[in-house]
């Protein structure tokens, strides 16, 4: 058995659309499994010491979180016109490129920097529930409107992003001014965020409440049961990330929605995970997924750890702890974007 995959995964504009759909009520299903208990234990967590409260966070960068990435250089390649040795290179190096330019990026203009982080990652999470809503629950509808695929990205994207920042403004305060003073080594004072707190719920909510009035005059009969989907979690995760205490409620997010899903659809892009998602062997599809995604995910946490002095001890874990490893996960994500990016071009072409 080999450690580590090197062969490319083809990105293919048909994937495995039959493959996934039955996954949709699977999916459901685990889901509430999962985020059920955990809120319970959300509601629990703001009295507990900090590293308690990061604990989802901390257990992501070796489960599923920083994992849902090592992949991209196999996607990558994959989405090659035509496989070589160089331009495996060339494209890793683009990869690395980008991200050294947004860590130089953070150096210099560190509120500019934490502000377009904000910006990214709405953007990001919501393409990977749109990828999620169409080939998995069928939403067929966001494949017609480019207005109501821009209006599921923001809506789903600034949920998980801005709505923590209502009844938890302290902490987002704190995580924003942690971020720029870490990075520009210099003391920030996010008055911002403490002006308008009603924003942050005024504009998911906005959002939300569009697409859905906007989908709704859309759809034909057959997709109504995809829109009751999404509908339903939206709601959910409005209330998710509302109530539930802002620490806890990321981290948990980041782990078991977004990267979870992504996991997911590379399995299913993969032809070998495919396979094994066919035939529900879960245990060998675990193997699968850490040959796509160990060595990478490995190098980037070695990366962090030299860059930031980022400590793997719980106990250490404290605001400074999650500034580092909040702009280490950062600079990956911006080219970890452009390949997903690249893949909806090709998966979710009309």
């Amino acid at each position: 058995m080999k450690w580590f995959e090197w062969s490319p995964v083809a990105v293919a504009q048909s994937g495995r659309h039959a493959l996934l759909k039955r996954y949709s009520f699977r999916l459901i299903s685990l889901s509430l499994l999962l985020f059920v208990p955990l809120a319970g234990l959300g509601f629990m967590s703001a009295e507990w010491p900090i590293y308690l409260q990061l604990l989802p966070l901390f257990i992501s960068l070796f489960l599923f979180g920083m994992p849902h990435g090592g992949a991209d250089h196999l996607l990558l390649w994959g989405m090659l016109g035509k496989d070589s040795w160089y331009g495996r290179i060339v494209s890793l190096v683009l990869y690395t490129l980008i991200a050294l330019s947004y860590l130089i990026f953070w150096d210099f203009q560190p509120v500019a920097a934490a502000v377009f982080f904000l910006g990214l990652t709405i953007f990001h999470w919501g393409q990977g529930d749109r990828y999620i809503s169409v080939l998995v629950h069928q939403a067929t509808y966001l494949s017609r409107s480019q207005v109501l695929t821009a209006l599921h990205i923001l809506s789903r994207g600034s949920i998980p992003i801005l709505v923590p920042g209502y009844l938890g403004n302290d902490t987002y305060r704190n995580v924003i001014e942690a971020l720029v003073s870490s990075s520009g080594k210099v003391s920030y004072q996010a008055e911002w965020v403490s002006s308008y707190p009603l924003l942050f719920l005024l504009i998911p909510l906005g959002l939300t409440s569009a697409y859905i009035f906007a989908a709704s005059i859309c759809i034909s009969k057959e997709e109504v049961r995809p829109l009751f989907i999404d509908s339903i979690e939206s709601l959910a995760l409005f209330s998710w990330f509302l109530f539930v205490p802002p620490l806890w409620a990321i981290g948990c997010y980041f782990a078991l929605w977004h990267s979870l899903r992504h996991t997911l659809r590379i399995l299913s892009t993969d032809t070998s995970g495919s396979q094994l998602l066919e035939s529900s062997q879960y245990f060998k599809l675990n193997i699968r997924w850490l040959q796509l995604s160990s060595l990478m995910t490995l190098i980037a946490l070695i990366g962090m750890w030299i860059i930031f002095a980022l400590p793997f001890s719980l106990r250490g874990i404290e605001l400074d702890w999650l500034a580092k490893a909040l702009i280490g996960i950062s600079v990956l994500t911006l080219p970890h974007t452009v390949v997903v990016c690249g893949m909806d071009r090709i998966q979710l072409r009309r």
